[in-house]
Formats: structure tokens, C-alpha cells, sequence
């Protein structure tokens, strides 16, 4: 059984899949659909107003100022929406404790990326889905002659929020924790942050939704990510550079002591400044591949960015509530939705998905259920039939219509 309660079916599959000509769906769907829009198309200017502060991309003058304990304000406001949105498009939170496990494994692609979570005023981190990749790539044990597979777990979506702490505040903490004056802790800080842009504004909060990353790539989605070669490869390359280079030295030593002319002893340095030119060639190289992997991992696999998340997750969250109202309000008539028939019809649910699509999920009921309570649809854990539901939602609809 799945722990998965995302549902990986259109609302349209589903209503295909529960419609028959005794019980015509399409109205009572419209219906619902509308309904859930309604909430959800609030729910969005909501956040969209919270988030306008905040947001890297705005192109409106910011005629309204707040003061750093209102700004504080709405960022938990905002923080609190986004988590409920996505809890609504079925996403789950990762906490401290699992990112951390995460970002101390090793990437498999030869890659030393480091992350400092102290940089950070705030991460949050949702995932939805999880899935297999495979990895090929070739080892010294075959000569490099022959591919291998690697398995690596992802995640399917990967949602991203990340605010940087403001400079003042990160210098005073390197200060403290190294022990350094004012003016070498703003050198590190410097150093630490060298990839993002001069004009930053770090009051800015960005968030990104991804697709089918790996776990191990994670540290790839943070701005600050440094990247360094794994020591493996620096020994590699300090062994070929230096075991070349020391070698050429002592040639070019013995060449100069036995040169009779001039021009001798100038091919003799051409010849140790192309080795060493090479070595250093190599390491370039070994650095460029890696950068050219992860444009690659953050070009193909990026779904949406700042404001575009918020109606990315807003048109997901609806989706998901449709189809689990139309499934609960379908397959749970003739059900009272108590303690313990909830389960019952849970578990119904569930085989129904797998019978038909083949589909493995860990149905949210409770969810459904206050839905659908919301809607007047479930009265004292009772389902309200299909005609009866219908008359509510007109009501309900129109009634909101009134008010605004």
C-alpha cells in the first residue's frame, strides 16, 4: 500500500469512470468543480497579496511600506498559506532532520557540492510523489570500458521555498562562530556568495517547483550551492598534475644545465609551461562538466518560479479536492462516514482506484470529508444524494454571489 495520497488521474478520468446512464455526473461535477474554484481563486489573491513584498519579479511600484515587524508578519502568513495549499495538492512536508540526511549523502556524479543551511533565514520544503531514476555511468574496476546502472530515489514534484539571511545579520553570526574580525567575516560571506547577483535584495524570498529530482541533486536547487571536486578527483588530478609537472621540472633542470645556446633553454620552459598548462587544462575541465550538469538539472526539470508556483499549486490543490469530493460523494452513498464506516469506505475507495486504473494510493478521506462538509454536502456524517447535493451547491454558489 502506497503512502502516496496524491491522485495521479484527471477529474475528467475519474467522472468518465464513475458516469453511467443511471447516474448522470456531469452536472453535479460542474458543479463541485466551480465550487472548489471559487475557494480556491481566493485562496490565490490571498497569497498573491502576501507574497507581493517578498516577490523577486514584481514590475508595480511598492506603494505601500511596512515596517520590519509587519514584514515579518505577513512572511508568516505566507509561510502558512503556501503550506496549506500544498497540503491541499497532496504534497508532504520534509522536515530539518530528513533535508539534512539528504544534503550529507554523496552525489553519484562526481560532484562536491556543499550547502550552508545558516545561510538561510527560511527553507521550506514539500515533495509529492516519489519514483526510481537510473544512473549509468563507468568505473575503474571495468577500465572504464563498460556501463553500469545506478538506482536513485526521487522525487517527482519538489517544491522550494528559500530566503537568505541579510548580510548584516550573516556577518555577525561568521564573526561569532569563527571568531574573526568585521571585515574578514564580510571576506567569507563575500566568498560564500560570490554566484549570486551584486544587487540582491535579500528581503526577496524565491520559490521554484521542480520535477523528477533526484535526492541526490538537492543541493543543486540552492543559490549558494558551492561546488568543488570530490576528493577523490583531487587526488587524482594533484597526483597527474604534480606527478607530471615534478617530472617535466627535473627534465627541464637537466636540459637547462646542459644547454649550450639560448634557444635550447627557451623550448626547454615552453615544454614545462604546456605541461603545466595541460594539468591546469584538466581541472577546468573536470570543473566545467560539473556546471554543465547541473544548468542542465535546473534548465529540464524546472516547472515554475515566484508567482508562477502560486498558480501552478492553486490549479493542483483544486484538482486534487474535485477528485476526492467525486470519489467520496460517489462511492460513499449509502454510507453513514462515521468511526467506523470511514474506514470501510476508505479502504472501497482505494480498490476501486487499483481495480480500474491500476492506481496505488493511500486515499485522504478526512480531507474529502471536510470538503464536503464545507459544502453542506455531509450533514451529521451523512451524504446528502446526488439531487439533493446539487440543490446545496446552487444555494451555496448563489449565496457567495450575494455576498461579494
Amino acid at each position: 500500500m502506497s503512502n502516496d495520497t496524491f491522485i495521479p488521474l484527471t477529474p475528467t478520468a475519474i467522472l468518465q469512470s464513475l458516469q453511467s446512464d443511471a447516474v448522470p455526473l456531469d452536472q453535479l461535477y460542474g458543479l463541485i468543480r466551480h465550487w472548489r474554484h471559487r475557494h480556491h481563486n481566493q485562496m490565490l489573491q490571498d497569497i498573491k497579496d502576501a507574497y507581493l513584498c517578498f516577490s523577486p519579479d514584481r514590475d508595480t511600484i511598492q506603494a505601500i511600506k511596512y515596517t520590519d515587524t509587519e514584514k515579518q508578519q505577513r512572511k508568516a502568513l505566507l509561510v502558512r498559506q503556501l503550506s496549506d495549499m500544498l497540503t491541499s495538492a497532496n504534497y508532504q512536508a520534509l522536515d530539518q532532520r530528513q533535508l539534512e540526511e539528504i544534503l550529507n549523502q554523496q552525489s553519484p556524479y562526481g560532484l562536491e557540492l556543499k550547502v550552508d543551511l545558516a545561510e538561510y533565514e527560511d527553507v521550506l520544503l514539500f515533495a509529492r510523489g516519489e519514483t526510481e531514476q537510473s544512473l549509468e555511468y563507468r568505473s575503474w574496476k571495468d577500465l572504464y570500458l563498460k556501463k553500469r546502472q545506478q538506482k536513485l530515489e526521487a522525487f517527482k514534484r519538489l517544491f522550494i521555498l528559500v530566503k537568505l539571511k541579510d548580510e548584516t545579520q550573516r556577518i555577525k553570526e561568521i564573526m561569532a562562530a569563527d571568531g574573526v574580525s568585521e571585515k574578514n567575516a564580510a571576506k567569507k560571506l563575500k566568498k560564500y556568495r560570490a554566484a549570486l547577483p551584486e544587487a540582491m535584495d535579500f528581503n526577496q524570498i524565491y520559490l521554484k517547483v521542480f520535477k523528477n529530482v533526484a535526492k541526490l541533486d538537492m543541493e543543486m536547487l540552492f543559490p549558494t550551492t558551492r561546488i568543488g571536486l570530490k576528493s577523490s578527483d583531487k587526488i587524482k588530478l594533484g597526483v597527474t598534475a604534480g606527478g607530471g609537472t615534478g617530472v617535466s621540472l627535473f627534465a627541464t633542470a637537466t636540459k637547462l644545465a646542459a644547454a649550450a645556446n639560448p634557444m635550447t633553454a627557451v623550448g626547454a620552459l615552453g615544454g614545462l609551461a604546456a605541461v603545466i598548462f595541460r594539468q591546469v587544462s584538466k581541472v577546468i575541465s573536470q570543473r566545467n562538466k560539473y556546471m554543465m550538469l547541473m544548468s542542465q538539472k535546473l534548465y529540464f526539470h524546472n516547472l515554475a518560479n515566484n508567482r508562477g508556483v502560486l498558480t501552478l499549486l492553486a490549479d493542483r490543490a483544486e484538482e486534487e479536492d474535485v477528485k476526492e469530493m467525486l470519489l467520496l460523494m460517489v462511492l460513499g452513498q449509502g454510507h453513514r462516514l462515521d468511526s467506523n464506516n470511514t474506514p470501510v469506505v476508505k479502504s472501497h475507495i482505494e480498490s476501486f482506484l487499483k481495480t480500474t486504473f491500476g492506481v496505488d494510493i493511500d486515499f485522504d478521506i478526512e480531507d474529502a470529508k471536510n470538503q464536503l462538509r464545507a459544502s453542506g454536502l455531509l450533514n451529521n456524517d451523512e451524504l446528502l444524494g446526488f439531487d439533493a447535493a446539487k440543490v446545496t451547491l446552487k444555494a451555496e454558489l448563489i449565496e457567495q454571489l450575494d455576498i461579494q
